[in-house]
């Protein structure tokens, strides 16, 4: 008999990248990947247009085009014929807002609207809709909105609600154009299946959607906006549970990936939530730490109430027949990045190359031989503002102890432990909240590249932190979506489950904490609290009395 495989697409800020995973072995049998070529778009459109510092947008040909290479490069590396491949799943950054006519075209790519900021893509971190987010929040306290504790009591600008009150507001041409606005991973089923479709676990994730009572009313809308129709209006799709089939492809879509017509699609997910699955994580207690760029915690539960700096609480967000959770953070790898872009002098560039390391290696094998009585440095890891749990995009980056002593090793430190700091903030959030985590479950490129932040992370936080072996899990949690709905699979939440009990990946290794470090750990933590306290209060609470 031959192999069976499904196809897992993880649509990433940057890029695209797919695997191949055999339904019978868990094999990851092929990786494939393509850089988007406009990538974030920042300051102007392709067409030469300047756009204001807070957009971070994306063009829809760049994912179109991913999509068909990274399939047909899968196919072709791996010897793969198309009628091997039993099902796709894909996943994509959450709250990836864009707007399509009604035949499921991107209104950026419709004739005489590429010159225009709101037709485009618009990326998680897109952080125009600050207006709109704070409206939305100050309307839900007045109103006495239950859906409110659900995102931890705070709306955010970088959710997919505001980013499309945005575009109402700010462009009515693109508005009236628009017939649907859509998660990107909704708009690539579209053009997959030629179905309008809507993954109910992301609209749970950043849409304030919930299993029973749907989006926010109309009713808070046309109160919270009352010159504007309600932006809901434009939500069309038929909502599709976590791990069911959203359709089969369709002759053009099947031509351009290579594929056949009629092969499964699953309703998408959200990126990090799809690590869990591809983690393997499916136990109440477990929290997934999807760490990359930014970090993303994941909490599964069996209840679902609302918890304070944690900003969503979804039935079936990533596991069948639970609550998922998700706290994060908006600056990890990319904070160390930065560090070593801009402030490295160039004596550690020239003894890396020096010793065939990397700059980042090298500091870290710096950092490992610093004794305590050495780490004098205390930062805040706010580089990019913060998510849980304060949920503050504006708030900015701190490090505190610097002198013209200060070498780069110990920055570099600073900003690690800043990293660790924040994570045990979210650990202690849910805990808080009722929610004790009993595994931490670690994915994404920083576990993989950085054994040193893993150790710390664990003497920080006073618990193993076990390590995913798939550095890909979230294109494995699609997979094993794509799975679960091949031709044959029975299209329930307990066949869900024992594709993710049978494809999950293992730990690949255990990071235990240093007890011998935790009292120096626990003193320091309390000083980051203190210093996160100080510069996350309103100026207005440090005005001199001028009475």
């Amino acid at each position: 008999m031959e192999r069976q495989y499904a196809i897992g697409l993880d649509y990433g800020t940057l890029s695209v990248r797919g695997i191949l995973l055999d339904m019978e072995s868990g094999e990851e049998v092929g990786v494939e990947s393509f850089d988007y070529p406009h990538g974030v778009v920042s300051h102007r459109l392709p067409d030469g247009t300047e756009i204001g510092q807070d957009y971070a947008l994306a063009v829809p040909e760049d994912y179109l085009e991913g999509l068909g290479k990274v399939i047909k490069g899968l196919l072709k590396r791996c010897e793969v014929k198309p009628e091997q491949i039993k099902g796709i799943g894909l996943d994509v950054t959450s709250a990836t807002v864009i707007p399509v006519d009604d035949k499921g075209t991107p209104v950026s790519m419709l004739p005489g609207f590429g010159n225009r900021p709101h037709s485009y893509i618009k990326l998680w971190k897109h952080h125009g809709a600050v207006k709109w987010s704070d409206r939305m929040e100050e309307a839900a306290r007045e109103r006495g909105e239950e859906w409110l504790p659900l995102s931890g009591g705070k709306i955010r600008c970088e959710m997919f609600i505001p980013k499309a009150l945005e575009t109402q507001a700010m462009d009515p041409e693109v508005y009236r154009k628009c017939g649907a606005f859509l998660e990107v991973g909704d708009w690539l089923t579209w053009y997959m299946t030629g179905v309008c479709t809507r993954s109910m676990s992301m609209a749970g994730g950043n849409s304030l959607y919930q299993r029973g009572s749907g989006y926010p009313s109309e009713e808070f809308f046309k109160a919270a906006f009352p010159d504007q129709e309600p932006v809901t209006r434009k939500f069309r799709g038929t909502m599709i549970p976590l791990g069911r089939r959203a359709g089969r492809l369709v002759r053009e879509a099947a031509e351009a990936m290579g594929l056949l017509c009629g092969t499964p699609v699953a309703s998408p997910m959200v990126d990090s939530h799809a690590a869990v699955v591809g983690a393997g994580a499916d136990r109440a207690g477990d929290m997934t730490a999807v760490m990359g760029t930014s970090a993303c915690y994941l909490m599964n539960s069996h209840t679902g109430e609302g918890i304070p700096g944690i900003y969503s609480s979804t039935y079936e967000a990533h596991i069948p027949e639970m609550f998922g959770y998700e706290g994060g953070q908006s600056c990890v790898g990319e904070c160390l990045d930065w560090f070593v872009s801009n402030c490295v002098p160039s004596a550690c560039e020239r003894e890396a190359e020096e010793k065939g390391i990397s700059v980042h290696a090298l500091l870290q094998n710096k950092v490992r031989e610093m004794e305590p009585e050495a780490w004098r440095l205390m930062a805040l890891d706010w580089w990019n503002g913060v998510r849980s749990p304060l949920m503050r995009p504006e708030l900015t980056g701190v490090i505190t102890g610097l002198t013209i002593h200060t070498k780069p090793e110990e920055i570099y430190r600073a900003l690690m432990e800043a990293v660790c700091f924040g994570a045990k903030g979210i650990v202690e959030a849910f805990c808080k909240g009722g929610h004790p985590v009993e595994r931490l479950i670690a994915t994404g490129g920083i576990p993989a590249k950085s054994p040193l932040l893993m150790q710390m992370l664990a003497d920080i936080c006073g618990m193993e932190v076990q390590v995913c072996r798939s550095k890909m899990a979230s294109a494995r949690g699609s997979a094993i979506m794509g799975a679960a709905v091949s031709d044959g699979t029975e299209q329930s939440a307990r066949a869900l489950k024992d594709w993710i009990r049978k494809l999950g990946s293992p730990a690949e290794v255990i990071y235990r904490p240093d007890y011998l470090r935790r009292g120096i750990y626990e003193a320091r933590y309390g000083q980051y609290c203190r210093l996160a306290d100080y510069f996350s209060s309103k100026p207005a609470d440090y005005q001199e009395d001028k009475s």
